[in-house]
């Protein structure tokens, strides 16, 4: 195979940009929602690689790991209580695809770039999500809060496993807590979508209708978790910079 030249990434936007000019396609476009890893969570992913890998490996892993991440996220959007009209038929099997899409790249992307070490761990990773996965959907017993619990590992359960692979685990926790955080925003924003969490099937089973004041609940107890988990490292961490950034401008401090 072909070694790729990747391009050398200087910032977040620029990053973020590169990743949407590879999955460009016609109907992933039009057809398919968005479930690309956003561009603060690119840049941190980037910036905790680059303390140890080169900045083509750094980005070949980034990019897989992202690939993985919006792989995953899509799926999760192809619900069994979606309706069955021939329009939600064929967008339910066009999700499906584009979940495939992106699963598919994250091999290209390690490979291409001599990241060939990595395959192994992201296909171990991506089988103990699935088990996770798996465990939170059967789970019909458990609480919101036992919900969120499984949603902490499956959001982080691969980067932190990279983490592990690179020797930063030092970040595991506030890596934890950071990425719950963000689930948690967009989640809210999907509450009233045909596909719903076990999260939220969860809080519907405790109350039929979902009071805002139990979600500000879940967010601020979230929050205040990333907060404590920011104290334990030093300020001039250019990894805590980029988490205290994504505060600032979002309004989470």
């Amino acid at each position: 195979m072909c070694k790729k030249v990747l391009p050398s990434i200087q910032s977040a936007s620029e990053l973020k940009q590169h990743v949407e000019r590879l999955v460009r396609h016609d109907y992933l476009k039009l057809y398919i929602d968005n479930t690309l890893p956003e561009e603060d969570e690119l840049w941190l992913v980037f910036t905790i690689l680059k303390k140890r890998e080169s900045d083509e490996r750094a980005l070949a892993i980034t990019l897989a790991w992202g690939f993985v991440h919006a792989g995953l996220a899509i799926h999760e959007l192809v619900s069994l209580h979606n309706k069955n009209d021939d329009e939600s038929k064929k967008r339910r099997q066009l999700n499906v695809l584009a979940g495939d899409f992106y699963s598919s790249l994250y091999y290209q992307s390690l490979a291409g770039a001599s990241a060939v070490d990595m395959v192994e761990l992201f296909g171990s990773t991506l089988q103990d999500i699935y088990e996770y996965k798996m465990t939170s959907y059967m789970d019909n017993q458990a609480s919101p809060a036992e919900q969120l619990h499984y949603t902490k590992e499956i959001e982080s359960l691969l980067l932190v496993a990279i983490l592990d692979q690179i020797g930063e685990s030092v970040y595991k926790e506030l890596i934890q807590a950071f990425f719950l955080y963000k689930w948690l925003q967009k989640e809210v924003k999907r509450e009233n979508l045909e596909s719903p969490s076990s999260f939220f099937y969860a809080l519907k089973k405790e109350n039929d209708e979902i009071d805002s004041n139990q979600l500000e609940v879940f967010k601020q107890q979230s929050i205040s978790e990333l907060n404590r988990e920011l104290e334990k490292h030093d300020n001039g961490d250019e990894v805590i910079e980029v988490i205290q950034h994504f505060l600032h401008t979002s309004g989470g401090e």
